[in-house]
């Protein structure tokens, strides 16, 4: 690195200047070594951010520098809430298999099987009948599935 440094005059607001000032006191370095340790870190950290979206890794790999190690961390417990809300979602799927399954059955066990001969006539009704169910199950969904006063 050469040492051949370049003069920089400038201004800063002056919450930035008391930020400066502890910074420069907590690093044990005056105000004008602080800026420029400062603008390394600040270009560094560019670089990193930058390589991030570059070379993003793969899952459980080892992570290098702030940003993929934050990044890391962060996608970490993004997929434990995922997975954590997957399972819940899979018993609640689970259960609801159950209940039309059960629900089939009972139907199955106390209706009547509609004859060969009377199929091609009962398909009209069926897809009518469908389309009604189908427009229920739309209106309760936007509803919020509040549950109807004749359907009690």
């Amino acid at each position: 690195m050469s040492t051949l440094r370049r003069l920089i005059h400038g201004r800063v607001d002056p919450g930035d200047h008391r930020a400066l000032k502890l910074e420069a006191a907590a690093r044990g370095v005056s105000m004008t070594a602080c800026v420029g340790e400062c603008l390394r870190e600040y270009f560094a950290l560019r670089v990193e951010m930058a390589s991030v979206v570059d070379a993003a890794g793969q899952p459980g790999e080892r992570h290098t520098g702030l940003i993929h190690s934050i990044l890391a961390r962060s996608e970490e417990r993004l997929a434990a809430t995922i997975e954590a809300r997957a399972e819940d979602l899979g018993g609640d799927l689970r259960r609801l298999e159950i209940m039309f399954k059960l629900f089939v059955q009972l139907y199955l066990a106390h209706t009547p099987e509609v004859p060969a001969e009377r199929r091609t006539a009962a398909y009209p009704a069926m897809a009518r009948r469908w389309m009604n169910y189908e427009v229920a199950v739309a209106e309760r969904v936007a509803k919020g599935d509040q549950v109807d006063a004749h359907s009690r």
